[in-house]
């Protein structure tokens, strides 16, 4: 699945790539950008998300702005981020309105951007995975746990915005990508910040389990998952520490 989407990115570069792309739920993002604080969307880590989010956003006329690592693309090697990365990032900006490079030695300069992006009732995307962060929280998925960092519901608490689910997956039979986002999480304000990004977690990770029944060879993060072992906050110095 990684080197069919890879081969995707390499087809839109050179020749395009107009696959048949369907978008479900966009009743949410219209009442998010109705409100004016834009959304957060967090997107599972399945497949085909990376460039099928951005062209259907793109199409459906919603300005999706991505925050991602500054080694974001095909190799994390110093030849890689410099010769071949700029090929996929050049290509996801096609669609996107933009990128928020993640800044380590500042990383509160990423967020607050993001945190503009918003207020104007832009929309923010945060692929799901444990990279970068300050706070790894560990959910429930049936008898495993995965860590999520918890970036995106920090990012919706303090900006005041939705935290909006989203998930990408094919239909093997027909070929056809379903981008479907999701009603909110529920964000309970009155809880204290690790008590709210572990809520908001454990409702994402719960959300998989429909689609992990449906398409579970498309999920990338299997290899991540771990023993169920109760809640886990974990610090760590990353991108995140200081943003907020």
């Amino acid at each position: 699945m990684r080197s069919e989407h890879n081969i995707q990115i390499v087809r839109e570069w050179l020749v395009g790539w107009r696959p048949e792309i369907e978008l479900l739920g966009a009743e949410h993002l219209d009442a998010a950008r109705e409100q004016g604080r834009g959304a957060v969307l967090w997107i599972a880590h399945f497949a085909f998300n990376a460039l099928a989010a951005k062209m259907v956003f793109a199409k459906a006329g919603f300005d999706v702005f991505h925050v991602s690592r500054p080694e974001h693309g095909f190799s994390k090697s110093r030849f890689g981020i410099r010769f071949l990365n700029p090929i996929r990032t050049g290509v996801e900006l096609r669609h996107a309105a933009g990128r928020i490079v993640i800044d380590r030695a500042n990383p509160a300069a990423s967020m607050n951007e993001a945190r503009r992006l918003l207020r104007q009732g832009k929309f923010a995307s945060i692929t799901a995975g444990a990279w970068e962060g300050e706070l790894l929280v560990r959910a429930r998925i049936g008898q495993s746990a995965i860590e999520f960092a918890g970036g995106a519901p920090r990012l919706a608490r303090i900006a005041g915005a939705p935290l909006l689910p989203v998930f990408v997956v094919r239909d093997d039979s027909t070929g056809k990508i379903r981008v479907t986002v999701e009603n909110p999480i529920d964000l309970d304000r009155s809880q204290d910040k690790a008590e709210l990004i572990q809520s908001a977690a454990q409702d994402f990770a719960d959300r998989h389990l429909a689609y992990l029944k449906a398409s579970p060879h498309q999920w990338r993060d299997w290899g991540k998952l771990k023993a169920h072992q109760g809640t886990l906050i974990e610090t760590e110095a990353g991108c995140l520490s200081s943003a907020f």
